[in-house]
């Protein structure tokens, strides 16, 4: 899955002639997650300074870790993640292990240390849900682009799932689907889209798929704390391109001591081919 790394943005503070930025201490800034029968896959960052200057990518490095101390302890043992280049994601250097792979209803804990700071979270991986049925159909205005779709199945007493989509030859991992985090109980479609994901925030990407397009896609049941991270991630998204209604809010995670997230997917993966029913 290609993730993006979100750091907490200060609130401006605007003066008659001379605009100024609060202070903002430096945070280690985590992403991470673990699904059933997979490694743990884990960033760490650490936050910038909020600032009018323009940054280039050379003022990032220093806040991308490269020798962190970044653990994960199930069962009472403890796993050192070490950091790879992993040239799927936007974020090249991730923290990753061979000798865990996570189990449905495990829990997890992580902690991460980094120019003398230290976070820490835990997760549990849920049961997975599954899908029982799909269909395809052609885009109402644009007729060269078409809409997949799944029927849900929640597994017993889970409630929150997303989609996590790639298009084979086209994105190089599973993306979080757009607007693809749903609330079982709400009930509010028989069948929910499964959208492509936007590989990078910033620009528009087509969400929809062509024909003979291969898709693979997850369905990823979680707990309540991703849920309404990922539900605020869709609305930032979908919002980010209105001019007229500037909409932004933090996405609120689950790691202690820093921002961002460390969460547990209970995974089913499916593949299909888009043909036109």
């Amino acid at each position: 899955m290609k993730r993006y790394i979100y750091t907490l943005i200060a609130l401006l503070t605007v003066a008659a002639c001379s605009p100024e930025l609060p202070e903002s201490p430096e945070l280690l800034v985590i992403e991470g997650w673990i699904e059933n029968g997979e490694a743990p896959v884990v960033f760490v960052t650490s936050s910038l300074q909020t600032t009018f200057e323009e940054k280039g990518l050379t003022d990032l490095i220093d806040h991308v870790a490269l020798d962190a101390n970044v653990t994960v302890t199930h069962d009472g043992q403890t796993y050192k993640l070490s950091p790879v280049l992993n040239n799927d994601y936007l974020l090249r250097i991730c923290y990753t292990t061979n000798k865990l792979k996570g189990d449905v209803g495990g829990t997890y804990r992580l902690d991460v240390d980094w120019k003398g700071m230290h976070a820490d979270a835990e997760t549990t991986i849920p049961v997975p849900g599954h899908i029982d049925s799909t269909m395809v159909e052609r885009h109402q205005a644009i007729d060269t682009m078409y809409i997949l779709k799944a029927h849900i199945v929640p597994a017993p007493e889970e409630r929150y799932y997303r989609f996590f989509s790639m298009a084979v030859g086209k994105d190089s991992t599973y993306n979080p689907s757009y607007l693809g985090t749903f609330d079982s109980q709400l009930k509010i479609n028989d069948l929910c889209a499964v959208n492509r994901g936007r590989n990078n925030p910033i620009y528009e990407n087509d969400v929809y798929y062509t024909i003979n397009d291969s898709v693979r896609f997850k369905l990823a049941s979680m707990g309540s704390e991703a849920y309404e991270f990922w539900r605020k991630f869709d609305e930032n998204l979908m919002f980010s391109h209105v001019a007229l209604l500037p909409y932004s809010d933090n996405l609120r995670g689950n790691i202690s001591g820093g921002l961002g997230y460390w969460f547990g997917y209970g995974i089913n993966t499916y593949a299909l081919r888009i043909r036109p029913e």
